[in-house]
């Protein structure tokens, strides 16, 4: 199966409007067997179960699924609200695709379905004796589901929307994006070398934000070609008409270069499938937000804090695994195996992107927060240390977070602990200085 049709197919499963819709099929086909199934039930049978309550218990589900939906439907929109107000709209989107969410009101939108359909049928007597009783078995289940998905829901209902709650979400969702990107750490195919492209460009006609790349059409385009293609956007990377997606070495005609534009997924903005900035970069944009003048939450930002070293302490930590796998480590009676993509070369992740991504708003938005300004130096050393390839960028971002913080007008106090916590992270006992960080950082 086609990568582009696997992501795809990802992306359809979240939506909440399948999820409804499968339950309501569910709802419609227990209606239809149990039509199916009465003839095969003993005559008799139904009267001694007690089967003529069904009547009444389909009126108290559907009548009160209606109202639960509603209510369902009305707490999602406002804890929608609530994140985006107290967290980033960004991150809306994960509680927007939440599995747990999704299925509740669909379990609610089902059961109301179901009573409705069910009675629409009693009423009609469509159903005989036995009939009757199969539908009062499926009755009682579903009021079971009911109970056990409303309690669930009760519980969960302490935490949704919750600003906490959020940024273990963001974690959780970053973590599966590095995964991801550490079990293919170029898509799928081979290194791309610094400099390495071909001189046949292909340019983007769209605008916006590269969401998924299908490397397997790529090596397919490659194999056709009997040559390489080179990419040069990752998912993440905002792209104008223009702009150079991949090269080949080989000339490339109309239909190829439609081919390849077609691999690769621009939207309107970036997702967090196969995106490990994304996290960080939401992870930066609540904490900018939590140290604005108007909210000054700097316990959010020591949250963002954790939530970052620990991420960033798990790329650590995959690497590390991946490198001292036995797939990684060629052994002389063996080569490592080839990418499966082996005529398509990626850039690599810029990992001091995910250090600026989730701290350089901190420095510059809490500089003149002592509390935060020290628990960012004592992040930032721990981040060098987890890493070869994470220490320059701590250090670099250390000496910025100090030179906003002397901009800040900070008593002398304030600022002589603020160096002490920056020669700690630099191991320097010099004032440590440096210029000030990009505000952007590319893929």
């Amino acid at each position: 199966m086609s990568e582009k049709l696997v992501f795809f197919l990802q992306r359809l499963v979240r939506k909440t409007w399948l999820r409804c819709a499968l339950f309501a099929l569910l709802a419609c086909a227990a209606v239809m067997l149990a039509t199916w199934a009465g003839p095969y039930i003993p005559d008799g049978t139904a009267i001694d179960l007690g089967s003529d309550a069904l009547d009444s218990l389909l009126n108290i589900l559907a009548s009160s699924m209606l109202t639960v939906s509603i209510f369902s439907a009305s707490t999602m929109v406002a804890a929608f609200s609530a994140v985006a107000n107290s967290a980033t709209p960004r991150a809306s989107q994960l509680l927007i695709e939440d599995s747990t969410v999704q299925n509740t009101l669909a379990v609610f939108i089902g059961a109301f379905i179901y009573g409705v359909i069910a009675l629409v049928g009693l009423h009609a007597h469509v159903y005989g004796d036995g009939g009757r009783l199969v539908l009062f078995g499926f009755t009682l289940l579903i009021l079971l589901g009911v109970v056990v998905v409303l309690l669930r829901w009760i519980d969960y209902l302490s935490v949704l929307g919750r600003l906490g709650e959020t940024i273990r979400r963001l974690e959780e969702a970053s973590r599966k994006a590095i995964d991801q990107r550490i079990d293919k750490p170029y898509l799928g195919g081979r290194r791309q070398q610094p400099g390495e492209r071909g001189s046949h460009e292909v340019r983007s006609d769209a605008t916006g934000f590269v969401q998924h790349v299908a490397m397997d059409q790529l090596q397919g385009r490659a194999e056709a070609l009997d040559g390489e293609i080179h990419l040069h956007v990752l998912p993440g990377a905002f792209v104008a008409p223009g702009a150079v997606l991949a090269s080949s070495d080989r000339p490339l005609d109309d239909a190829a270069r439609d081919a390849i534009r077609q691999a690769m997924l621009i939207g309107n903005g970036r997702t967090f499938d196969h995106d490990p900035r994304y996290g960080f970069v939401v992870m930066g944009e609540i904490a900018a937000r939590a140290m604005s003048a108007s909210i000054n939450d700097p316990g959010t930002a020591l949250e963002v804090i954790g939530a970052g070293v620990r991420t960033l302490a798990h790329w650590a930590a995959r690497q590390r695994a991946a490198a001292s796998s036995p797939a990684s480590a060629s052994a002389s009676s063996a080569a490592p195996s080839p990418p499966s993509c082996d005529r398509v070369t990626a850039p690599a992740l810029r990992e001091a992107g995910m250090v600026e991504d989730v701290f350089e708003p901190l420095a510059r938005y809490a500089a003149g927060a002592v509390e935060v300004g020290i628990a960012l130096q004592r992040a930032l050393r721990s981040v060098g240390t987890l890493h070869p390839a994470l220490r320059e960028p701590s250090e670099r971002l250390s000496a910025y977070a100090l030179e906003r913080a002397e901009k800040a007008d900070l008593c002398g106090t304030d600022m002589e602990a603020l160096r002490d916590a920056a020669r700690q992270e630099t191991g320097d006992a010099r004032h440590p200085g440096g210029p000030g960080m990009s505000g952007t950082s590319s893929l």
